[in-house]
């Protein structure tokens, strides 16, 4: 393992990772990539400081699941 890596995002649709970063801003900008309407980056990290499990659904009504694996 990476003894410097802080902390792990991942965005899991259908059982798969689909996009993933070690910051979260960097996380968000990928993420973005591929739903362009999601909220801010201060309201996840809000929840993220909530929670490590973040439920996500689109407009179409497709549902991620954005989960911060690794950090305090």
């Amino acid at each position: 393992m990476i003894r410097d890596l802080k902390a792990l995002y991942v965005a899991i649709k259908d059982r798969e990772v689909v996009c993933f970063g070690t910051n979260l801003s960097g996380f968000l900008r990928k993420f973005q990539e591929i739903e362009p309407d999601m909220k801010d980056y201060q309201h996840y990290r809000r929840e993220f400081k909530k929670a490590n499990v973040i439920p996500y659904t689109n407009s179409k009504r497709e549902t991620y699941i954005l989960q911060k694996v690794l950090g305090k």
